[in-house]
């Protein structure tokens, strides 16, 4: 994954000449960002977007790297006086549109893309035939059900069933009736964060997803009161021993209710993580697999045949209007006449 190309940099620079020796041979530029350290800076936007699922904090954070690089790459194609080239705000622009092409548009929106269809594609597999953002949405319903629910109401399965299963109709009612008035932009808005993808499901899976999930919960809540290792997931049984303490000092003889539904959210938070791992292994295989490729096609097709150009011919209109040329001109016209006097 080498978003530098050499090329780009070798084919703008003009080289100064020695003023001592003329014949002196040029300096040959070496990039001080072209090493793999300081080169993975600009990456970090990319592996922002493709771990924005599982850490988004972490994902929004790893941006920083790409636009401190960017700025770095920028200044250092223009200041490379030092290493025997000239200043270049064209080498500048160009290297400036290529990078914040490829680190802030072309590769996130592709990764982001690839998360978004992987959704939809898991479904063909999928038991209730639902896409991963649906069954997200119904496990992070039925997690806030257990939040906010009594502690009795753990008690009897058929009690739990039908609260998860009236809310979730409740809310899917309320979604449809939102998406029929909505505008069109808040549609898009909308489908890029998720919030109709159980709109666009079958109601009766949706349903039979959830029901399955409130079973699954019962089973675990009476496996924790019976201590039946067996029938509870390790962290789920772990989370349940560890926060009793807290619980007892918290809540008193309500503590054993409140224990079990931090345990039992602590389920649904594992199954929402498996979503958010698959999306995060789709964003990182798009990474490493159209990097090379997508940098490439950039380069050839979009930076050589329309960008760059056009940079070149802005420069040069720029520079043939330029009071600074008429200058130089005139001082060119008077060193040769004084050396003809002579």
């Amino acid at each position: 994954m080498i978003r530098k190309t050499d090329s780009q940099i070798n084919n703008c620079p003009t080289i100064q000449k020695s003023k001592n020796n003329t014949n002196t041979p040029p300096k040959s530029y070496k990039d001080p960002l072209n090493t793999w350290v300081v080169r993975s800076m600009s990456y970090s936007s990319d592996v922002g977007t493709a771990i924005r699922e599982i850490a988004p904090k972490l994902g929004a954070a790893l941006w920083a790297p790409t636009f401190m690089y960017l700025g770095a790459d920028i200044y250092d194609k223009y200041k490379t006086d030092k290493n025997g080239i000239n200043p270049s705000g064209t080498r500048a622009l160009e290297r400036g549109i290529f990078q914040g092409l490829m680190s802030l548009v072309v590769m996130p929106s592709v990764i982001f893309t690839s998360q978004k269809l992987i959704s939809p594609i898991a479904k063909i597999n999928d038991k209730y035939k639902l896409s991963t953002s649906a069954k997200d949405s119904v496990i992070r319903h039925t997690k806030d059900v257990i939040s906010q629910c009594k502690g009795e109401t753990l008690d009897d399965y058929n009690n739990l069933k039908n609260l998860i299963l009236t809310t979730l109709n409740n809310k899917l009612q309320a979604r449809e009736n939102e998406k029929k008035s909505a505008k069109f932009y808040k549609k898009i808005i909308n489908f890029l964060t998720n919030k109709y993808p159980m709109v666009n499901s079958d109601r009766k899976n949706l349903l039979d997803f959830a029901e399955e999930n409130a079973k699954k919960i019962f089973e675990i809540k009476t496996a924790l009161i019976t201590d039946n290792k067996k029938d509870i997931p390790y962290y789920v049984n772990k989370k349940y021993k560890s926060i009793m303490p807290t619980m007892k000092e918290m809540y008193g003889h309500d503590y054993a209710y409140h224990a079990l539904k931090t345990a039992l959210k602590e389920y649904q938070n594992s199954l929402i993580f498996k979503n958010q791992l698959l999306k995060t292994i789709v964003g990182f295989s798009t990474m490493l697999l159209l990097t090379n490729p997508l940098t490439k096609f950039v380069q050839n097709n979009i930076m050589k045949k329309y960008i760059n150009p056009e940079i070149d011919q802005i420069s040069k209109e720029l520079v043939s209007k330029s009071k600074v040329k008429e200058v130089f001109n005139e001082m060119n016209k008077r060193k040769t006449t004084q050396i003809q006097n002579h």
